[in-house]
C-alpha cells in the first residue's frame, strides 16, 4: 500500500472520533460515559456515527482534492467506505 494512501486512511479513520469527542465535550456539555449512554439507549449510535463520518471526512476529502493530493484523498475514501461497512454491520446484526 502507498504511504500517502495509508496516511489518508488513519486520517480518515481518526479524524471522526476527534469529531465526536469535541461534539460531546462542548456541544452536549455531558461526560463521554454518559453521552454514549444515552446514544445508545435512543438507538440513534449509527446515526452518530454516520454523520460525524460524513461532515469530517467530507471536509477532509475535499481539502486533499484542493491541494492536490489525490492518494492522501483515495485514503480518506476507504475510511469513509469502511465506516460504512461498520455502520451496515451494526443496523443488520
Amino acid at each position: 500500500m502507498n504511504k500517502d494512501i495509508a496516511k489518508g486512511f488513519s486520517i480518515g479513520a481518526i479524524a471522526p472520533v476527534i469529531a465526536f469527542l469535541i461534539y460531546v465535550g462542548f456541544y452536549l456539555e455531558v461526560e463521554l460515559e454518559t453521552a454514549i449512554k444515552t446514544i445508545d439507549r435512543m438507538g440513534t449510535m449509527t446515526h452518530h456515527i454516520s454523520l460525524s463520518v460524513f461532515l469530517t471526512n467530507t471536509i477532509l476529502f475535499f481539502m486533499q482534492i484542493k491541494m492536490y493530493k489525490d492518494k492522501v484523498a483515495r485514503g480518506i475514501l476507504g475510511a469513509t467506505l469502511a465506516y460504512a461497512f461498520l455502520v451496515l454491520i451494526l443496523i443488520l446484526f
